[in-house]
């Protein structure tokens, strides 16, 4: 039988030995970022090599509108606070209801896909408790990235295959000829569009940036890379830690709390969004500023892939003109994807910058590529555990910036 199907046996086989053998060398799973990453790559290639050509096409052709309907759900149960209540304490579908002001009947089809899809478990007849993934939807930066995801990030993606067959299928060069100025049918680029026509989804973006670059859903960066080692010795009249378009500083902040460096920290972003900013140590310097003109700059976190190559080598150039050879350091906070066979996750991330800023995620050699020829040289890739953000550090060439 398995001849006339599409399955390599050979390779099922191996597949699950291999995943036998990690777990056999880690039992603690869920504590090993990179243990983590590995199974659930190897999960996928399992479902991949079980999932025959027809389901396949099935499946991608209906993914969308099955997608969409499961975020819908789960944004409705965000609308109605359920995710809230369960992780408070175990509910039947009729509590729920009377404590939302929803309609039974609508709660319980609501949570039977919850269930589904393991936002929520089943506890008894039509009573439910919270999992993992319940208490993830109760944090404001993952509620804020659902709402991105199911109010921005679905539309301009139904409208981008329109957009590439109009543009003779062109990668974007700037940030303004992109799926989002198509689907939106404006000249502005994604975050000025936000800050000027939807003050609210600029809010949830500076949230989802918060918690899922700088909060609790991944091992921070500073955990692996030694960052007290590059500002040690400092005094209060050197700069020590630039925050470039850093938001709300939430980068800046843990580097001060976990290196208590002397030296000046500075936060810089857009006028609008420094001056919304509410609570930031004092210690921070806060600076309204377009990071598109030259200043001082040490670090960017998750800056670079919302740009198309030549729009990063202007801010690479600028960056390069103002920082010092042998001194100054450029710290690049970024996906670093694998040349063959990257996570899944950060190929979601790939297409995501691409329809929204005409960005991308990018490999060793794409991050060197790109900043060769605007004057810097790479010291070393820091990679991470599991499939989150990496390191790119680097500094000037001889003969570029100050001297």
């Amino acid at each position: 039988m398995s001849s006339e199907l599409n399955v390599d046996s050979g390779r099922i086989r191996s597949l699950l030995k291999q995943q036998q053998s990690l777990i056999s060398k880690c039992p603690e799973i869920l504590a090993d970022d990179d243990a983590r990453a590995e199974l659930l790559e190897l999960s996928r290639e399992l479902t991949a090599q079980l999932t025959q050509p027809d389901e396949l096409v099935a499946d991608l052709a209906h993914s969308h509108t099955r997608q969409t309907e499961r975020l819908m759900c789960v944004k409705v149960a965000d609308d109605l606070n359920l995710f809230q209540l369960l992780a408070e304490k175990p509910s039947t579908a009729h509590e729920l209801a009377r404590l939302s002001g929803a309609q039974d009947g609508l709660v319980l089809r609501i949570m039977r896909v919850l269930v589904a899809t393991g936002f929520a478990a089943q506890a008894g007849h039509h009573r439910y408790a919270a999992t993992p993934a319940t208490r993830n939807m109760t944090l404001p930066s993952v509620q804020a990235g659902v709402r991105l995801n199911f109010n921005e990030n679905s539309h301009i993606c139904l409208k981008t295959p329109a957009y590439l067959k109009s543009n003779g299928y062109r990668l974007p060069q700037s940030m303004t000829d992109t799926p989002f100025q198509f689907a939106k049918r404006t000249n502005l680029d994604n975050h000025s569009y936000w800050a000027k026509q939807a003050p609210d989804t600029m809010a949830d973006l500076q949230s989802f940036m918060d918690g899922l670059y700088g909060g609790p859903l991944r091992s921070h960066w500073l955990s692996w890379f030694p960052i007290r080692d590059m500002l040690t010795g400092l005094t209060k009249d050197k700069v020590a830690f630039v925050d470039v378009a850093g938001g709300r500083g939430h980068e800046g902040q843990a580097v001060l709390q976990e290196t208590n460096c002397e030296g000046r920290f500075v936060l810089q972003d857009l006028p609008e969004v420094i001056n919304g900013i509410k609570d930031l140590d004092p210690k921070i310097e806060r600076m309204g500023h377009d990071f598109m003109r030259t200043q001082p700059v040490y670090f960017l976190s998750n800056i670079l892939h919302d740009h198309p190559d030549p729009v990063c080598q202007i801010i690479l150039r600028r960056l390069a003109e103002v920082m010092r050879p042998s001194y100054s350091k450029l710290l690049i906070s970024n996906i670093i994807m694998k040349d063959d066979q990257p996570p899944l996750r950060q190929l979601d991330m790939d297409i995501t910058m691409l329809v929204l800023s005409g960005g991308s995620q990018r490999t060793e050699e794409e991050w060197t590529k790109l900043v060769d020829p605007v004057g810097f040289r790479i010291i070393k890739f820091w990679l991470p555990p599991g499939d989150q953000n990496g390191i790119v550090e680097a500094e000037l060439k001889e003969g570029t910036g100050l001297s």
